[in-house]
């Protein structure tokens, strides 16, 4: 039993090293290449695509946020004026 046990903190600790171990980087074939291929192209299109794509999703949360705080205002204006005027006939 107590050899098995050490066997297995053996391979334990050894796998825990070879983990921790750094790997060389390596650039991926679009980054190493040459910036004129049309791989490289197509990765900056794509780049260029996807951040227009957030663009308009953000813009489209801002205008719904603008919408929401005019017609609350436009509301609030609205029952301003309802008060007033109520509490006017009121009176006279």
């Amino acid at each position: 039993m107590k050899g098995s046990t050490m066997q297995s903190r053996r391979v334990g600790a050894a796998a825990a090293l070879a983990a921790a171990m750094p790997l060389p980087a390596a650039a991926c074939a679009v980054c190493y290449g040459d910036p004129g291929a049309p791989a490289s192209k197509g990765l900056a299109w794509a780049v260029v695509a996807l951040v227009l794509v957030v663009a308009v999703v953000l813009s489209g949360v801002l205008a719904f946020f603008v919408h929401a705080i005019r017609q609350e205002s436009r509301r609030a204006g609205a029952d301003q004026g309802e008060r007033t005027s109520s509490t006017t006939e009121e009176r006279s």
